[in-house]
């Protein structure tokens, strides 16, 4: 019997791994650090050691593991950041995430006990305590300089995750050496004809074809023999097909996968229409796959099931699916840790469901959970630096997501372009632990056709919408209880913009500028209720943004248009703000209302027809 959510996941080629950064095809172009011995995982950290104890009983020892940023070529060191450089490493400071998975029940009481291996015992100074502070879990300064944290699961409890914080300076303290906790119910293994992989050449003697499921043990490479002319792959830098027959994917307690999964669908009119589950507490780990080659996927023309090539490979999302059936797949993702990913944690998730799934990346492009119409999300962790939680449809429903978000990219991210309908979306009870943004240091409206995308998809809930949109137009969206730990640079940055040209093409999207009437109007209609945030260092935006004069763009019947002045883009904007509470840099809180917008709140609004509502 599986826990009540379960999870599903997906399969796919080979992909390339490169010790070092070699030419091949469409290289994205970043300035990313490469290291040139990359970290091998699975590592036990070397800053944290953790025991705990249920219900009063025995202490035991868990594994703790470490993400180090920098240290994999999935995961290369970007300058522009503000982390330390793995160049300290193994001698100084890195900037790391170190987790650990803890098995629980529900109404069970947990003790957790931590010791700092790496920066000597725990001090007064250090003022440790746990975030979210929201869900007021308790963590005491015990004897000999170790933190004891004290928790109740809830009747209902179907996951959890929360981190550690912790002040000393600006090398040793709890933003730089993060400690991430995660609270798992059980998870039966799967019933029937189950195929288990415990090593590499169980690949090269088990045919998956024959099986119900499949069922990950201990460390294992997704790897054989590369084919031929394909790149320097190695094992663990790889995708595994799953085919159409097997529903489900187990990552068993302290497994390790190494890879990639890609499910398929089939390509026939009768297939597709089944339920495919992946879960369990273990970990799919993408660190071997290489972060330069991401956008390689669709560079011979759209990849849908192959042959690829090794840097095409390293462009699939480490849980994805091809195939075109008229019905297709509903995948259930549930328990697993998505680690040092080189792009996307997911694909597009359609009529799914993802429950207690966690997700540590780096740099941009690796996004957190991209979710299409009718998904559910529940008791999700994301850390990584691009949009974590993609809500890409209608009928979305996000509870308990817990967000730490790195140093570019959006928390919630209402869409880009103008294909997303946003109808009856919900998000309750978001909880954002840390956002690290170094930009944008100011708002601007009008539009710098040398920098169209300015840093506008950092912030707390954006949008990178372009005219024509229709968001919220039939039942507006409700966002509510949602509450930052730390001040944010930007909270809203709600506006219809331009599309940028060159991130489309970064996206994988076909060549050139989509082609899209600006003049077309957009309406946009969100509420926001139960807002507790300190108040924002940037001025929020809402509204639309202005063009400059000579400003050009490709319409809709393919036309090049050259404005003569500046234009504002039109459209409505009715959003409505309740019971919002913001936290003044002397530490007073203030509830939010229309009279004090721009001096409490920071919100500023531009063009005609934005209607912002304010009630308490």
């Amino acid at each position: 019997m599986r826990n009540r959510w379960l999870s599903t996941v997906l399969l796919g080629a080979l992909v390339a791994f490169a010790p070092t950064v070699t030419a091949q095809k469409c290289p994205a172009p970043d300035n990313a650090q490469y290291p040139g011995s990359p970290l091998s995982y699975p590592m036990t950290s070397d800053q944290y050691a953790v025991q705990y104890s249920l219900d009063g009983g025995t202490w035991t020892d868990a594994r703790v593991y470490i993400s180090i940023y920098g240290g994999t070529n999935s995961s290369p060191y970007e300058p522009y950041s503000t982390y330390l450089p793995f160049a300290n490493y193994p001698s100084g400071p890195n900037t790391s995430m170190s987790f650990v998975s803890i098995p629980a029940h529900a109404n069970a009481s947990v003790q957790i006990r931590v010791t700092n291996r790496g920066n000597g015992p725990f001090l007064a100074g250090d003022q440790v305590s746990v975030r979210p502070a929201a869900k007021r879990i308790r963590a005491t300064l015990m004897g000999g300089g170790k933190v004891q944290i004290s928790t109740t699961t809830a009747w209902d409890f179907a996951g959890e995750q929360f981190i550690l914080w912790w002040d000393r300076d600006a090398t040793h303290a709890g933003a730089v050496q993060g400690l991430a906790f995660f609270l798992d119910p059980p998870y039966d293994p799967p019933n029937g004809n189950v195929a288990v992989i415990t090593s590499a050449t169980d690949f090269s003697t088990l045919d998956l074809h024959s099986y119900d499921a499949v069922e990950f043990e201990g460390t294992v490479a997704i790897g054989g023999t590369p084919a031929a002319g394909t790149g320097p792959e190695g094992p663990g830098a790889q995708e595994l097909v799953i085919p159409p027959n097997i529903n489900t994917v187990f990552l068993a307690p302290r497994s390790w996968v190494q890879g990639k999964l890609r499910f398929d669908q089939g390509n026939s009119a009768s297939a597709g229409g089944q339920v495919k589950y992946i879960y369990g507490p273990g970990v799919l780990d993408g660190s071997r796959f290489n972060y330069v080659f991401r956008q390689c996927r669709s560079a011979s023309g759209d990849v849908v099931s192959g042959p690829y090539t090794g840097s095409q490979i390293d462009g699939f999302e480490a849980v994805s699916w091809f195939g075109n059936p008229m019905e297709p797949d509903i995948f259930v993702l549930d328990g697993i840790v998505v680690s040092d990913i080189d792009y996307t944690a997911t694909a597009n998730i359609l009529n799914g469901v993802v429950n207690n799934v966690k997700v540590i990346g780096w740099n941009g492009n690796n996004d957190g959970f991209q979710m299409a119409q009718g998904t559910i999300a529940s008791n999700v962790f994301v850390r990584t630096s691009d949009d974590s939680l993609e809500m890409w449809g209608g009928s979305i429903t996000v509870t308990n997501a817990t967000v730490w978000q790195n140093y570019s990219g959006g928390i919630v991210n209402l869409g880009w372009l103008n294909k997303f309908p946003g109808d009856y979306d919900l998000v309750d009870c978001l909880y954002v632990v840390r956002t690290d943004w170094p930009n944008p240091t100011r708002t601007s409206w009008i539009a710098d056709p040398t920098d169209l995308l300015a840093h506008q998809d950092n912030g707390i809930i954006v949008s990178l919408m372009v005219p024509d949109t229709k968001f919220g137009a039939v039942s507006p969206p409700v966002y509510r209880n949602i509450f930052v730990d730390d001040t944010p640079r930007v909270f809203l940055s709600l506006k219809i913009l331009p599309p940028d040209c060159d991130l489309s093409g970064l996206k994988g999207g076909p060549a050139g500028c989509p082609q899209i009437d600006l003049t077309l109007p957009s309406v946009v209609n969100l509420k926001i209720e139960n807002v507790f945030t300190p108040q924002s260092i940037v001025d929020n935006s809402i509204g639309f943004q202005t063009l400059p004069s000579k400003f050009s763009y490709v319409d809709s019947n393919g036309n090049t248009v050259i404005l003569r002045k500046p234009f504002t883009l039109k459209g409505t904007m009715n959003i409505d703000v309740t019971n919002v509470f913001i936290k003044l840099p002397d530490g007073i809180w203030v509830p939010l209302w229309g009279f004090d917008a721009g001096s409490v709140g920071r919100v500023i609004t531009n063009g005609d027809n934005v209607d912002v509502d304010y009630s308490f």
